[in-house]
């Protein structure tokens, strides 16, 4: 599949899972390190005017967390979405990459709850994009039955 074709389809795909009369407007992006997913997502956010959000390197993320790190459950994730909403740094979508190192501050059980209260977050006035590697589809639908919120890079993309 060539690039151009993959913004498309990610772009209709966030529009459909995330529009507003969506019940969870959460949509996973999940693939093997180093396929485009970043790529993918900057392109989308850039060309349509959507939030992107670097969770590691861009300041007030992954950096606001040092010495919480103990204390911070994936329950909190969802305030740190609406402190997004809040603060208007999205206001209709937002796609947030690179969270492998939240991920980390958590053993495998609580990566689960992580999956599943976001995966099934509701009432939510934004949609949310997670950009992962820690995950496959077949490993989501394990966690979550039934979830049809995800795209799934292409093996061969040609960027």
């Amino acid at each position: 599949m060539n690039f151009e074709a993959l913004v498309l389809a990610l772009e209709e795909r966030i529009r459909f899972v995330c529009g507003e009369q969506a019940r969870y407007r959460v949509l996973w992006v999940v693939g093997k390190p180093r396929s485009g997913k970043t790529l993918l997502s900057r392109t989308v956010c850039q060309r349509t005017s959507w939030r992107y959000i670097d969770f590691t390197l861009d300041p007030g993320f992954l950096d606001s967390l040092t010495g919480r790190e103990e204390s911070y459950h994936p329950e909190d994730f969802l305030g740190t979405i609406k402190k997004l909403i809040d603060n208007k740094v999205a206001t209709e979508i937002v796609a947030i990459d690179e969270i492998e190192s939240l991920l980390s501050l958590w053993n495998w059980e609580q990566q689960e709850v992580f999956f599943k209260q976001v995966g099934r977050a509701t009432r939510l006035p934004i949609g949310v994009v997670l950009v992962t590697r820690n995950r496959t589809t077949q490993e989501l639908l394990k966690i979550i039955p039934g979830m049809n919120h995800i795209f799934e890079m292409p093996e061969e993309v040609q960027l």
